[in-house]
C-alpha cells in the first residue's frame, strides 16, 4: 500500500513549459493507493474535464479498481499521452479522452503491456449533463468490461417511491426526476421491464390499486389487464426475464394471492397460489431463466420465502423463518446471475435488516445492522444492492457492494425514499 504525491516537471506529462509557471512551482498531484485491485487513471484534453470526472466516479463506484484521483492540473493533457508518470506507480490501466466533433474519442491504455487495448468514438454532451450523460455511463461500463471487470452498473437507474409518486435517479445519484404524476393515495412498487424502457407500478386510487405500465421516455401508459377491478389491490409486479409475462399479488376479500398475466398478448390472467383468506402471498421475483418464481408467503404462519415453478406448480419452502433466528421475511429479489436472493427481515424491536440467501451453500447472511434497512434490489452486476435505510436520520437510498462491504448514500431528498428498484443495464 502506498500513497504518492509526486513533484514532477511539466514535461513528464507532455505539457509545454511555455504554457506553465516556472518549474519550481509546478506540482502534479496524484492520490493513489496501490492494492490488490488493478489501478486505473483517467486523463483528458482541455474541455473534457466534466466527462473525465463522471468516468472517474463511475469507475470508483464500480468497486473494482484502485482509482488514481488526479488534481485538475494533472488530469488535463495538452500534448501526447505519456505513460511514465503512471506506470512507475504500478497503475495498470489509463483512459485517455480527446475531443472530436460532437463528442469524444477514448483510448484504453494497458500500461503494463504498453499498448492501446481499445478505442471508442462516441457522440455525447461534453458538459456531462442532460439525457446524453447516460452515454458517458455506457462508456464507463464498456471500460469495466474491457478491463475484465464484468458487467458495469453505471448505465442504469434506480426507481423509487417519494411523496406518492415514482421517481428515478442515475446509479451515481445524479439526474433525479419524477416519472409518474402521483395523486390519489400514491404510486408504489415500481419495477423495470427487462429492456429498461418501461416501469410497472401500482396506482392506489379509492383504496384499490391497478398495475400500470408506463414508457419511461414518452410517458405513455396502459393498465395491465385484470388489475383494474373494484375492490382489489394489485401490487408487487414482477416481469419475466423475456418481458412476456408478469406475476403480481392481488388482495381482495378472498385473501392475497399471486396471479400471472400474459403481457405479450395483454390477456389471460391466471391464479398461481391458493393459500386461503388468512394467508398472504406477495413479492414475487423471477429466476434469471424465467422457470421459477420466489415469493413471500405466510401460509405456515410467519412470512417466509418460498419458490415455485412459474406456472404455480411445485411450491417449496426456500428460506425458512428459523434461519438465523430472526423474524418475518419480505421483499425478495433474485440476483441477475441466479446465485443469491436478497430480502429484509424483522429482527425485533421494530428493526429491519437486509439479508442475502446463497443458493450454493444454502446459508443466509445479514448485511446491515445500523438503522432500519429494507426493500433491497440488485444491481445489474449481482454484487451491488440498493436499499432504503434510516441510518442517516431520514429514510434514503444507499448502495452496498457485497464484495468489499463499501456503503455509499445514493439520495438526499427531502422526503422518505422507499421501495427502490434497480434497472437493468440501459442500452442505447
Amino acid at each position: 500500500m502506498r500513497r504518492a504525491l509526486l513533484a514532477l516537471v511539466a514535461c513528464a506529462v507532455a505539457v509545454p513549459l511555455a504554457a506553465q509557471d516556472p518549474i519550481d512551482r509546478v506540482r502534479i498531484g496524484i492520490n493513489y493507493t496501490g492494492g490488490t485491485r488493478p489501478g486505473i487513471v483517467v486523463v483528458a484534453a482541455p474541455g473534457l474535464d466534466s466527462v473525465r470526472k463522471v468516468i472517474e466516479r463511475d469507475l470508483d463506484f464500480s468497486d473494482r479498481y484502485e482509482v488514481a484521483i488526479l488534481a485538475d492540473s494533472v488530469g488535463i493533457i495538452r500534448g501526447a499521452f505519456n505513460a511514465a508518470v503512471f506506470t512507475q506507480l504500478g497503475i495498470q490501466w489509463a483512459v485517455e479522452l480527446r475531443p472530436i466533433t460532437g463528442g469524444v474519442e477514448a483510448k484504453l491504455h494497458d500500461l503494463q503491456a504498453g499498448q492501446v487495448r481499445q478505442r471508442w468514438v462516441r457522440g455525447l454532451d461534453v458538459a456531462a449533463s442532460g439525457p446524453m450523460r447516460m452515454e458517458i455511463h455506457r462508456l464507463s461500463d464498456e471500460i469495466v468490461g474491457m478491463t475484465g471487470g464484468g458487467i458495469g452498473i453505471a448505465a442504469s437507474r434506480i426507481a423509487f417511491t417519494l411523496d406518492g409518486a415514482i421517481w428515478a435517479v442515475d446509479s451515481d445519484g445524479e439526474n433525479l426526476r419524477q416519472l409518474t404524476r402521483g395523486g390519489g393515495q400514491g404510486d408504489l412498487s415500481a419495477e423495470w421491464s427487462p429492456d429498461g424502457q418501461r416501469i410497472a407500478f401500482t396506482e392506489l386510487r379509492g383504496y384499490a390499486g391497478a398495475i400500470t405500465l408506463q414508457n419511461v421516455a414518452t410517458g405513455a401508459r396502459q393498465t395491465v389487464p385484470g388489475t383494474g377491478a373494484a375492490g382489489t389491490l394489485n401490487s408487487t409486479p414482477a416481469w419475466s426475464p423475456d418481458g412476456r409475462m408478469m406475476t403480481f399479488a392481488r388482495s381482495s376479500e378472498d385473501g392475497t394471492d399471486l396471479y400471472s398475466v400474459n403481457l405479450a398478448q395483454m390477456c389471460c390472467v391466471q391464479r398461481l397460489t391458493t393459500s386461503g383468506k388468512l394467508a398472504i402471498n406477495q413479492y414475487p421475483t423471477y429466476s434469471p431463466d424465467g422457470r421459477r418464481v420466489a415469493f413471500v408467503s405466510s401460509r405456515a404462519g410467519q412470512p417466509q420465502i418460498y419458490a415455485m415453478d412459474a406456472d404455480g406448480s411445485g411450491p417449496e419452502l426456500l428460506v425458512p423463518y428459523e434461519v438465523g433466528g430472526t423474524g418475518s421475511s419480505f421483499s425478495a429479489d433474485w440476483s441477475p446471475d441466479g446465485g443469491r436472493l436478497a430480502f429484509h427481515r424483522d429482527v425485533g424491536g421494530g428493526g429491519r435488516q437486509v439479508h442475502v440467501y446463497e443458493f450454493g451453500s444454502g446459508r443466509t447472511r445479514t448485511l446491515t445492522s445500523t438503522g432500519r434497512n429494507e426493500d433491497p434490489s440488485w444491481g445489474p452486476d449481482s454484487r451491488h444492492l440498493v436499499f432504503s435505510s434510516s441510518r442517516g436520520g431520514r429514510q434514503q437510498l444507499w448502495v452496498l457492494d457485497l464484495d468489499s462491504g463499501r456503503l455509499r448514500q445514493l439520495t438526499s431528498v427531502s422526503g422518505r425514499a422507499r421501495l427502490a428498484a434497480w434497472s437493468p443495464s440501459l442500452q442505447r
